[in-house]
Order: structure tokens, then sequence, then C-alpha cells
């Protein structure tokens, strides 16, 4: 790390006391070193019916994951993943329908219509949708090579992506956004919903389908429109301040709908019944990242404080669960469900870190980025491997051994914070 990069961090952290310089040096260098020797096993060239090269989480994986493609093309983008990121986000727009801008979470080489459940048994593909952010992983490769044009040709799809939210998740009444489940949004038993996914007993009661609103969708739409008016824009084409403008009102929405003046954070909403959910997770610090002027300062200074409050932030990080919770816990499941209900993820620290940093929180930041780091090095030093989630309490590996997606962000978040930089930003 450049020296003057290390002046700042040591600043930050002489600042907020977290740790001291040496021991995270260490720990960004054992990351970095593992990240160095294990990165190209996310890599896949040509296959199947995938014809662009792409990426997949480490391990036993063939398939290519919606967020976990855009994270960690986005972590290893100065070892090379900047075509294979591109690759991704080309074989997701091949597979989307045209007509209805339907397509599934993740793509397969060996079908066109994959299940993509991580329960082999459990078929997905009805209901499920990708997240929206696959404009913004395309965005995130054409700003790094500069080369906006590759994805030209994918214009019509994009715009077909767009328009499902639109025509199959929007709420009229309240102007917000659904998931149609939580294996949808990737926090798969996350407590803002009772009913997370057709593998729930209770999920052929009222109101279980495409029924929960959150910050991290109306989040990841804002950013998504922002996302195709930046290609619009560099395409030399119109519609871009549209697109803008259907930012700003997805934002209002937000706003206007799910800020909690009292408790400081958005809540979530089951638009079915009409019910807030107040309960504090992770998702809270998703508006934070939604690009300038998605929130208020003011919004963002209560934010940033509920996350540094003892229940959300632990020793390794913000908790996918404030522990306050009742459903607290940190137990070791994979299976129907990974767990959100309290253990630390990489990915939701990160996104939160970037958009701290969007807000001038640099201090903050700085302490998610430490930790999480401590989490990862004492798992290299303990067990010679990730996992993809860690105990909040202690710090340890719960599920999914050798676990390599989107915890290759620890490759370059400790520059991102030294430089102050949100590569995502919009």
């Amino acid at each position: 790390m450049p020296l003057m990069h290390l002046h700042v961090i040591s600043c930050l952290l002489l600042t907020q006391n977290v740790a001291s310089l040496d021991q995270f040096e260490d720990d960004a260098a054992l990351v970095k070193d593992y990240v160095l020797n294990h990165y190209k096993d996310t890599f896949r060239e040509p296959n199947g019916t995938l014809a662009h090269p792409y990426l997949v989480p480490g391990g036993p994986y063939s398939q290519s994951w919606d967020w976990d493609s855009v994270f960690t093309g986005l972590a290893l983008l100065d070892l090379g993943s900047a075509p294979y990121l591109a690759g991704s986000m080309k074989n997701f727009f091949d597979q989307t329908n045209l007509t209805t801008g339907e397509v599934t979470i993740c793509v397969d080489p060996t079908t066109t219509s994959p299940s993509c459940s991580s329960d082999p048994a459990d078929n997905q593909a009805s209901g499920s949708h990708a997240k929206p952010l696959l404009i913004q992983g395309a965005l995130v490769s054409a700003d790094f090579t500069g080369d906006y044009m590759q994805f030209h040709a994918y214009k019509d799809k994009m715009a077909s992506l767009l328009k499902y939210w639109e025509d199959v998740r929007l709420d009229t009444t309240t102007s917000l956004y659904t998931w149609h489940d939580q294996m949808e949004n990737g926090a798969d038993n996350l407590v803002l919903s009772p009913c997370p996914s057709p593998r729930s007993e209770c999920w052929n009661d009222d109101g279980c389908a495409n029924s929960l609103s959150a910050p991290d969708l109306m989040t990841f739409l804002i950013r998504e429109h922002l996302a195709y008016a930046k290609f619009l824009d560099q395409w030399g084409e119109d519609g871009g301040d549209e697109e803008r403008s259907k930012a700003a009102e997805v934002a209002k929405a937000m706003n206007d709908e799910l800020w909690s003046e009292k408790d400081g954070f958005h809540h979530a909403r089951n638009v079915t019944s009409g019910s807030d959910i107040d309960f504090a997770t992770y998702v809270l610090g998703f508006p934070l990242w939604a690009g300038e002027g998605a929130i208020s300062k003011e919004q963002a200074s209560v934010i940033v404080d509920r996350l540094m409050q003892p229940d959300m932030l632990g020793n390794w990080g913000v908790r996918s669960t404030s522990s306050e919770n009742e459903f607290y816990n940190n137990d070791d499941i994979i299976t129907p469900y990974s767990n959100w209900q309290g253990p630390i993820w990489v990915n939701s620290n990160v996104i939160t870190a970037y958009g701290m940093l969007d807000h001038g929180f640099d201090e903050e930041a700085l302490v998610l980025v430490q930790r999480v780091m401590a989490a990862l090095a004492a798992d290299l030093r303990d067990t010679g491997e990730w996992h993809e989630d860690y105990n909040a309490e202690d710090g340890t590996g719960i599920s999914a051994d050798g676990f390599l997606s989107w915890n290759t962000l620890g490759y370059r978040m400790a520059n991102d914070i030294a430089k102050q930089v949100n590569p995502m930003k919009l």
C-alpha cells in the first residue's frame, strides 16, 4: 500500500482507536496474498449455453450468480477480471427475455432456464428474478476498460430488465417495489419476512409472494436507473435525463414511505398487509450507497449513528440482524437457508463502507473495513480458507468451507478506504 495511503489509514486508526497499524497491515497482507493465490478459481471460460467468459463463486460451482459476479468482478479488476465480469453480465443479458424482462438469479452453462437454487430439489425458477444490479455490473467493467460500446447491443435487454420491475413488482398504491421472496434478495432467512420463500411451510398463506419492500431493493433500483443513464450518455443517446428522473422517483418513494424519523432508518414494509417492519438489519445501511441526493445529509448521519450502535456493530463488522432482535443467532445454517439473522457478511459490510465514504464518514468506513479484514485474516490463520459468513460474537467462520466470492473484496477495500473512493459511485 502506498505510503501516503498508509498515513491516511494510520491517522484514522488513531482517531478511532480500532487497531494498531501494524495489525491492520498484517491482516491486509495476509488477505491479499490469499486472493493472489486463489482468484483464478473464480474465472471460467465460455461453456455450454454461456457464450462469454464468466465468474463463479470459487469451489464446485459452474453457475454464475448475480451479486457474486458483480462483487467478485469488482474486487479483482486489477487482476484481470474485467472481461469475466463483462462476460458474466452479457450471459445474463443473453438469457433475459426481451418481452418480459425475466431472468433468473443465476445462469448455468447446461441450460437456458436454470433453477439456480442451492437445493437441487427445489426449483426456484418460478418467481425468482435476478437482483437489479446487472446494469451496474456491466458499468463497473465498462468504467474500468473505457469500453462502453461493448454493451450497446444489450440496450434493449437493459431496458426490458428495468421494465420488468415496473410491470411486475411495483405496488402502485405506495410506488414501492417488492421482492418475490428473500431467496431472491440474497438474504435467505432475514427477519424482515416471516415467510422467506416457497421452502417455508407458510408460503401458501396470503401475503408471502411479491409482498416485501425494503431499502435494499429500492437502493438497487435507484442505482440501476442511474447506471443505465450513464450508458445512454456514453452511447450518445437520449434518455439519460429520464432515467435519472426515474431514480429520483424511486428515492422519493423510499423516503416518503419507508423512512422513520423515530428509529433513524428506513423500515421495510409488507405492501400486501400494509404493515411496517421496524426490525434493524444490515439493509438499513443500503441507502447510504444509493447515489448522490438519494437521501439527505441528516438521514445519512442518523443512519450511520444507528449502524455504529453496539447491537448492530460487533467486533467483526455490522451484524446482519441486530443482536437485540428476538430471532438473533449465529447458527451454522446453509440448507435450506443461509443465515442472515446475526452473522457478519462481507458483501453487506463493504457496500455499507462504500456508502459511508460517499457521505464523508471516512472514520466509520474504516472501522467496518478493519473489522471485516480482521475476520478474514483470522479465518485464514485458523483454517487456511474462507467461509461464507462469520460469527458476530467471536469472528469464527460459520458455513460453506472454502467460500471464495465477494470476500475477495478484501483484496482492494483497504486501498479504497485509504483513497476515500467508492469504486461503484454513481
